[in-house]
């Protein structure tokens, strides 16, 4: 019986002169169940289950042998998952199915991107197509779910025109987002679409004052991050004769608990305010300011807030 091709999971595609009845190929292999084997006399087509070859398709010859079967396939063959209902003008198609399966496309967009709230920013990003066995039909980047532009190449930069900020997104969500997709369409697969997001925060503020200077003025002159809400762990402090300050956007809640570096919680030894923000683009914001009740000095001091 004649080796033609083996698949990746050691099942053989074999032909043989007349009816199969060997289990072992010309050169004394074993044959595993799921095999197929070609009378190339009559074009018949069997597979090899529980190790007895079993009629599965007729024909006239393999040049122009169908195999069309009603009902899905019981076991994986090569390329082809169990469940798969066999539809195949000819035999070279069943072969390449098995042999050759289908890869699908993979693309990527990146990256979202934070921003302070109050500033307008064109946003710079990178895509990619992996195609496999995919055939590419059209390419597009949506902002917002409406198309910006049309791309003509598989990897590339977009930077887009479109001022963006805060006040106009169509999301009033905390962070404002604007969305970016990359939108693929293909000839022999479905639509694919990665999506990134240009998200806008007001800014937290923290470090350390005179008690007489705790306002947005010299607030504004300590150490400034862009970030969402969440535990903001081990900053650090170095007050002489000062308070410890640490003020962040009202819209993020209440701190529950403020854990020094000796995991003591002084949560208690800090007073909250809520004052009002000047942002970049002039308009306000209210800000939590959590300021410590008793001037101290200290060095690299750590603390920790926790929402």
């Amino acid at each position: 019986m004649k080796h033609v091709r083996s698949s990746i999971r050691g099942v053989f595609f074999l032909e043989n002169i007349g009816v199969p009845v060997s289990l072992l190929t010309e050169y004394n292999e074993p044959i595993s169940n799921g095999s197929i084997c070609v009378d190339t006399i009559t074009g018949n087509l069997y597979s090899l289950k529980s190790n007895i070859w079993t009629l599965v398709g007729t024909g006239s010859g393999t040049s122009d042998m169908t195999y069309i079967r009603p009902n899905p396939t019981t076991i994986s063959i090569g390329g082809l998952p169990s469940g798969t209902t066999p539809n195949y003008t000819t035999l070279q198609e069943v072969f390449d199915a098995m042999l050759y399966p289908f890869i699908a496309p993979s693309i990527s967009l990146s990256s979202s991107s934070l921003h302070e709230k109050g500033l307008t920013i064109n946003k710079t990003m990178n895509y990619s197509i992996s195609l496999n066995s995919a055939i590419i039909s059209t390419r597009n980047i949506l902002l917002n779910n409406v198309q910006e532009a049309v791309i003509n190449n598989n990897s590339g930069s977009y930077s887009s025109p479109t001022n963006l900020n805060w006040s106009n997104s169509p999301n009033t969500t905390l962070y404002y987002p604007h969305n970016f997709t990359f939108r693929t369409t293909y000839t022999n697969y479905s639509q694919q679409n990665s999506t990134i997001s240009v998200e806008f925060a007001a800014p937290t503020y923290y470090g350390s004052l005179d008690i007489s200077n705790v306002d947005e003025t010299n607030i504004k002159t300590l150490t400034k991050t862009i970030r969402k809400k969440a535990n903001d762990s081990n900053l650090s402090f170095s007050p002489t004769l000062q308070r410890f300050v640490y003020a962040y956007p009202s819209s993020y809640g209440n701190l529950t608990t403020i854990i020094d570096q000796n995991n003591f919680n002084v949560f208690n030894s800090f007073n909250k305010t809520v004052v009002s923000f000047t942002l970049a683009d002039s308009t306000t914001e209210f800000y939590n300011v959590y300021t410590s009740n008793a001037d101290t000095t200290q060095s690299g001091f750590k603390l920790t807030f926790n929402f």
